[in-house]
């Protein structure tokens, strides 16, 4: 069994990618505590990782894709990565982006253990692929761990804040109107492509029977270009809602943590509402809710099973998306009352 001084871990994007991983590096601290972690990802994400005390040191990579940049643009970058991971002498290098390009880092940069799963042509890279044994994400990752001879029981997502985030956050909901102990139901109707989502308006009118029957306040949260679907959501609603669009990640996340319920779609957000425990029901059409959601009493999914789910396509096959367009206001309204009540 090695013992690693160095260890790389490659996860350059998106923002739930990101947060399944991090159990993973709480379970290499914990198998490994002497060692330095050295995490890299794409410097759309540094704000979720920067503050993370699992992380030792924090590589930026170019978000996007290099080719658009130009072939000069794409190779300079991946030299000066390999060049860098060589100077580093790492010892570990686990692979959970799992492209040619960051399996290739792992050879060209002399790292004599190189893990990754054992996908089509990029198994080669690797001294050992990994078999993918659960569909849930978190377990999928920590099976690295387990390979390495991590024998924790913690599986839970975590995530971290700054000092300064919690109050950052209140202050912009304070701007917003919102009444500091009154609870607030948190909903974020986008993320992703538009056939995963469930519609704004329907987000809309069973946060408005919510706040009917519990006197809460909505929060709706997304990124600045999801400012239409905010507003849409928000028309539905008799009190204004809080609307805080292209907030900071680690705002929105401390905003997040002050809700009562987190309602939304398969979408980042979702996974901020997990690491603290706040009770979430999410709406689920072409993406695996097995594959994304844990198992447990305060996250439930709601979605109209179908035979072609999960397609993961963009474009829906079946020519209708009975998946969500069947899932009623009824039902969703249902689910969040009972996750209100249980808590």
């Amino acid at each position: 069994m090695i013992e690693p001084k160095r260890i790389l871990v490659a996860k350059l994007r998106a923002l739930g990618d990101i947060m399944t991983a991090l159990p993973l590096l709480r379970a290499l601290k914990e198998r490994f505590p002497a060692a330095g972690i050295t995490l890299v990802v794409d410097d759309l994400y540094q704000d979720l990782v920067s503050v993370n005390p699992r992380v030792d040191e924090l590589w930026l990579h170019p978000a996007g894709d290099l080719r658009g940049r130009g072939a000069w643009f794409a190779l300079k970058q991946q030299a000066d990565m390999i060049r860098r991971i060589r100077q580093a002498r790492f010892e570990l290098f686990i692979d959970l982006y799992g492209t040619t390009r960051t399996a290739a880092w792992g050879v060209l940069g002399g790292i004599p253990h190189r893990l990754g799963f054992a996908l089509r042509g990029r198994k080669y890279f690797y001294t050992q692929a990994v078999v993918a044994k659960h569909r849930y994400v978190v377990d999928l990752n920590l099976q690295f761990a387990e390979l390495l001879g991590w024998q924790g029981q913690d599986r839970s997502l975590e995530f971290f804040l700054a000092p300064d985030d919690e109050a950052a956050a209140r202050q912009q909901l304070a701007r917003q109107g919102w009444t500091p102990g009154r609870p607030l139901l948190a909903v974020s109707p986008g993320g992703g492509w538009p056939l995963k989502q469930w519609g704004a308006a329907k987000f809309g009118r069973v946060a408005r029977s919510l706040a009917e029957s519990t006197g809460c306040q909505v929060v709706l949260t997304g990124s600045a270009a999801e400012t239409a679907l905010l507003e849409e959501c928000a028309s539905q609603l008799r009190e204004p809602a809080l609307i805080l669009a292209g907030l900071p990640l680690r705002q929105a996340a401390a905003v997040i943590r002050e809700a009562r319920l987190f309602l939304g779609n398969d979408s980042g957000p979702k996974y901020f509402a997990e690491a603290f425990g706040v009770p979430t029901l999410i709406c689920y059409g072409p993406t695996d809710s097995v594959n994304n959601n844990p198992s447990t009493p305060r996250t439930l999914v709601a979605t109209c099973i179908q035979p072609c789910q999960p397609c993961h396509s963009e474009t829906c096959r079946a020519g209708r998306r009975a998946c969500l367009d069947d899932l009623s206001e009824d039902e969703v309204l249902k689910l969040a009352q009972s996750l209100w009540r249980r808590e």
